[in-house]
Order: structure tokens, then sequence, then C-alpha cells
């Protein structure tokens, strides 16, 4: 476990994990939003290449978000590298049986507060499709701040970001 909050904890993928991570990444609401959905094989080579990120480059990466009380995956945390802005940025996926529950909002709090305490960071971003209301909406609940707007992969975008030096004025 990286960290955990009342009803969730996020956790790094283990050797048996890999059928989970399949079943997560063909779920609707993943594949609403993740694109091109993998193939088994290509799910196998996502989950052997984030086993050795985990060795090599901690704390950027994937991760599994778990409800505590049914220890069940129930969606998926990223953390990358933000080159523009020296810092990290966040995603987030959940399956859609748990959407409306919190659990979005709750992830992202908590991973704020981790990732500033890793003391390597000054700001954290986050990107939505332009229509992923739900999306944007955890964010702002958050703090995060809308920055800009841009095109990718042919769809709009938007931009969202933190600054840790912001992050007292929303606890």
């Amino acid at each position: 476990m990286i960290f955990e909050t009342k009803r969730l904890y996020a956790t790094r993928w283990q050797q048996h994990d890999l059928r989970a991570l399949h079943q997560l990444y063909n779920d609707i609401a993943f594949k609403e939003f993740i694109f091109p959905q993998p193939s088994l094989a290509e799910t196998r080579q996502i989950f052997k290449n984030q086993l050795s990120l985990y060795n090599t480059n901690f704390p950027f990466g994937r991760y599994f978000i778990v409800e505590k009380f049914t220890d069940q995956f129930i969606g998926i945390l990223l953390f990358r590298k933000d080159n523009k802005r020296k810092g990290v940025e966040i995603g987030y996926s959940l399956i859609r049986d748990e959407w409306n529950k919190g659990y979005a909002t709750e992830i992202v709090r908590a991973s704020i507060g981790w990732l500033f305490e890793q003391d390597r960071f000054l700001s954290i971003s986050a990107i939505t499709e332009l229509h992923n209301e739900n999306s944007k909406n955890v964010l702002l609940k958050c703090g995060f701040q809308p920055e800009e707007n841009f095109i990718e992969n042919g769809k709009e975008m938007n931009l969202f970001g933190i600054l840790k030096e912001d992050i007292s004025v929303f606890q």
C-alpha cells in the first residue's frame, strides 16, 4: 500500500494481478475514456513495464485503487512526470459501478496530500476530456484550477493544475 483513506487505499500491482487489470481495462467506464482498449497481450506488456517502473521510477506509474472493506479493485490511479511544469500529472478512473460514491474525490484529495508530502513536486496537473463533467467536478472540489484547453488525438481536452503553495487553502 502506498497510502490510504478512510474507505480506500492505493497499492502497487502484484504478479498475480494481471487478470484483474485486464478486467478493469474492459469495464465500460474505462472503454469510454481510455482508448484504444488493450488486448490481453497488450495488458500483459503494460503490466510487465509497470512492475519494472516501480523499482526504477517511483512514485511514477499506475496503481490499483482498492475499496478497503471488500478488498476489491475499483479503479486505477496514475502518476506520471509532467515535464512542462517539473511536477506530476495525476490520472484516475473508476469502474462505473463505483461512480457517485465520492471515491474519486477521496482518492484525488489523498493523492494530492501524499504527492506533496514527497517534497519532490511543486505542482500537480490533471487532464480531462472536454465533456467529462464528472472528472472536472472532482478536480474542482479538490482545489485544481482550470488552466487551458488543447487538442490531443483530435479531441479537445482540459488541463487543470494545483500548486503546492496553494494547497493549504483547500485543506
